[in-house]
């Protein structure tokens, strides 16, 4: 299924590189999942990766963006797409509070800002994270190593990585 996302004040067209390997390592690891997963979309932007989460089987969706222009677009986005029971929230990922484990973190933020979250993160049993810039990946997986995160694979395109890891 195709998700329509018109270009506007929120990140995440799906033409960026970070969104695209984002998006390619959701679908990679869901494919054979059957639906009814959870996941949390930190730094949501324009709710590209909740939505397509939906639509890849997600049952539990929460996105959440420290802007809240983001998060309105994001709803906006849903509405145009016809995807409901997306829980979109403004909030500041550093004082995103998991009750529970999740099946799949995604966060399409800085590297440094990635690092300082990691006990957070390692709520998701996957991660799915990018944003990291290609000469700050060697520091960023030393971090997640350092975290006893997995390293499952790394894409690369561009100056930029993206991380898909399983935590333990």
């Amino acid at each position: 299924s195709h998700i329509f996302i018109p270009a506007g004040a929120a990140f995440g067209t799906g033409d960026h590189v970070t969104t695209a390997l984002s998006l390619r390592l959701l679908e990679q690891l869901t494919r054979q999942w059957n639906a009814g997963w959870s996941i949390v979309d930190l730094g949501t932007g324009s709710g590209i990766l909740a939505l397509s989460a939906k639509c890849l089987g997600a049952e539990h969706v929460v996105a959440i963006d420290l802007d809240p222009v983001a998060i309105s677009t994001a709803e906006t986005n849903a509405q145009l797409n016809k995807i409901d029971n997306v829980d979109f929230r403004v909030g500041d990922v550093r004082r995103w509070k998991p009750a529970h484990r999740i099946d799949i973190v995604t966060a399409n933020l800085f590297s440094q800002l990635l690092i300082e979250i990691l006990p957070k993160l390692k709520r998701g049993r996957w991660l799915i994270l990018s944003g990291v810039l290609r000469d700050q990946e060697k520091e960023f997986i030393y971090a997640l190593r350092r975290s006893k995160i997995d390293i499952v694979q790394v894409r690369r395109r561009g100056k930029w990585s993206a991380v898909l890891a399983k935590t333990i």
